[in-house]
């Protein structure tokens, strides 16, 4: 009995000894878990501080960047109101950020701009897609307006909720305003307020081509005071500068708002009148006519010494439809005028037949064109453009005509008249394939593989049918590399059927051929172009280059052409360096390549480098 109670109590003791070990066992391991979650959560919130720190670093760092940017950033709510600006946003509304945060445009602009700008904005959200888009807005107690280039997007701040506006904005309002000035240079007088010389040319150039005035006849009236010289030597050229304002201002009121009135030199004035109907009589009576009243209203005029004036007026009649050109109209109406002036000034004369003799000599100068081809006449010259260190990086072609006779014949009058008769095409296929040609010959030598050559593409051999296929196929042929072939356009050219000019840019440029816009700043054009275009280079005219030290909207024109082209992507190109003076200017404002006297004339392939 005594052995059964003994081992029936053993198991008793023994379950209990294993539960207070386990018991210990437990807590402890309880404990340890305790520890590790404890330490868990003190690593995890040390990570969570390090991840704050980092974050309102990054956050910072971000701030401070887009403060830098020298652009307008901001976010929108779904709502439009402003949840995000930086720096730039609190200048232009001279409040800041905190200020600006939760309201909406129309506590910044004018109600138009405003409901301008939610418009655009409200596009954006509901399309879904980003936008590029020029806005003009004035801001709330200006009244001056401002321009911005705007890119705006929808931003979806997390998933499945409504996307926010993001916009990026550069103010255009101060390159316009240079813009518009160059304009006005370009095309007006800065004497009279007038037309200047190439503003009429174009206006000619229509009137000519208009095919709806083929039978009806057109006027140009060349208007010259008599003796004006004597007013500028007796009594100084400023009474001379407000006589001619005073006659400006005189025929621009006599004369219809229809009818074109420019200044076309010192003392040269020219009108065009158009649409004066289908009978050469009843058109040259009524030119006559209003040419009278034109005399009469400048020998009404006395400057401030009560001398007389007085003008003489050529007059050239001709019809629209292209059958004749600018500078035969214009050569008419001028043979005319020397004509009045022969007979005693104070007086019109109209262009006949007696007058030829130049209109023949140019006629003639045409047919001497035509065969210059065929006998080797044209040749090319290249001018050098160089780097800001002086290496010389591709050279210009220039097409120039050795006439057996005649010599040297000035490409300002050979190429307009080639391009007016369409000789242009086979001459500038010429000059292409001669580029090439040189391009592939240099390919072969190490020293001069390097090089590219720019050459001008004319706007009527751009606009040629063919003229892709023909570039291709001398590449092809020649062997020459694309690459380093520069086609130099023009404004004008750019400014024609722009989708078609774009188009045969786009498929030259995936050959490898790069772009050129040749004398810019001397035409007028949006900042449009520059932006969808494939261009490479921006080539600034030598007339700002020549008075970039003098004059002080030329050096502005200049400098800001530099920072558009930089903005760009663009090279830019200066033409017409000649002094050292200008080489120090332009390379301390960010121009880095050259072309001009100071570098190298134009001269034949053999001597380029011999006289560089």
């Amino acid at each position: 009995m005594y052995y059964f109670a003994s081992s029936a109590a053993l198991p008793v003791e023994l379950l209990r000894s294993i539960d207070d070990y386990l018991g210990r066992w437990g807590i402890a391991l309880l404990l340890v878990f305790l520890l590790l979650a404890l330490l868990g959560n003190l690593l995890l919130k040390r990570r969570m501080q390090y991840n704050r720190a980092l974050l309102q670093t990054n956050k910072e760092m971000l701030a401070t960047i887009l403060d830098s940017v020298d652009a307008f950033i901001y976010i929108k709510s779904p709502t439009l109101e402003y949840q995000y600006v930086n720096r730039r946003i609190s200048e232009l509304f001279g409040l800041p950020a905190d200020k600006i945060i939760g309201k909406r445009d129309e506590a910044f602009f004018d109600a138009g701009s405003a409901a301008e700008i939610k418009q655009v904005d409200r596009n954006v959200l509901a399309s879904g897609k980003k936008v590029t888009v020029e806005e003009s807005n004035v801001l709330q107690g200006e009244s001056r307006v401002r321009t911005f280039l705007s890119i705006k997007m929808p931003l979806s701040m997390s998933p499945g909720t409504a996307p926010c506006l993001c916009g990026i904005s550069t103010e255009l309002t101060d390159y316009l305003e240079m813009q518009s000035r160059t304009h006005y240079l370009a095309f007006y007088d800065s004497l009279t307020g007038l037309p200047n010389r190439r503003l009429l040319m174009d206006s000619l150039t229509a009137a000519i081509a208009h095919e709806e005035w083929a039978a009806s006849y057109s006027a140009v009236m060349v208007i010259d005071l008599d003796n004006f010289r004597l007013v500028n030597d007796i009594q100084g050229h400023d009474s001379g500068d407000q006589l001619l304002i005073s006659v400006a201002e005189q025929l621009r009121q006599r004369l219809d708002a229809e009818e074109t009135l420019a200044r076309f030199s010192s003392d040269e004035f020219v009108v065009l009148i158009n649409n004066l109907g289908e009978q050469q009589a009843n058109a040259a009576l009524k030119a006559e006519r209003v040419a009278r009243q034109l005399l009469e209203t400048i020998a009404q005029l006395r400057n401030s010494h009560s001398l007389p004036i007085s003008a003489s007026i050529g007059i050239s009649l001709f019809t629209g439809g292209g059958e004749h050109s600018m500078d035969s109209v214009l050569q008419q109406a001028d043979m005319a005028l020397q004509q009045a002036k022969s007979a005693g000034g104070n007086g019109l004369c109209f262009f006949n037949t007696d007058m030829q003799t130049s209109v023949l000599e140019r006629a003639s100068l045409e047919a001497d064109l035509h065969k210059a081809l065929e006998r080797n006449e044209l040749a090319l010259h290249y001018q050098v453009q160089v780097d800001h260190q002086g290496v010389t990086i591709g050279v210009e072609a220039l097409l120039r005509w050795f006439h057996p006779q005649r010599g040297w014949v000035s490409p300002a009058t050979f190429i307009p008249l080639a391009e007016e008769n369409r000789l242009i095409v086979p001459i500038g296929y010429w000059v292409m394939r001669s580029a090439c040609e040189q391009l592939a010959k240099w390919s072969r030598q190490a020293a001069y593989a390097p090089l590219s050559i720019s050459v001008n593409v004319s706007s009527v051999q751009f606009q040629q049918p063919e003229f892709v296929r023909d570039v291709e196929a001398l590449l092809a042929e020649t062997q020459a590399p694309p690459s380093r072939l520069v086609l130099e356009v023009t404004e004008s050219l750019l400014m024609q059927e722009p989708v078609r000019v774009r188009n045969t840019m786009l498929q030259l440029r995936a050959k490898g051929i790069r772009f050129a816009l040749d004398d810019f700043g001397t035409g007028y054009s949006s900042l449009s172009y520059l932006k969808r275009l494939p261009l490479d280079e921006l080539k600034i005219d030598q007339s700002f280059i020549h008075e970039l030290l003098t004059d002080k909207t030329d050096a502005a024109i200049v400098d800001t052409t530099i920072l558009l082209a930089v903005s760009l992507g663009l090279t830019v190109v200066a033409e017409g360096v000649e002094k050292k003076e200008q080489l120090d200017w332009l390379r301390g404002h960010g121009c880095y390549r050259y072309q001009g006297y100071l570098f190298g004339r134009p001269t034949p392939i053999e001597y380029l480098f011999e006289t560089y």
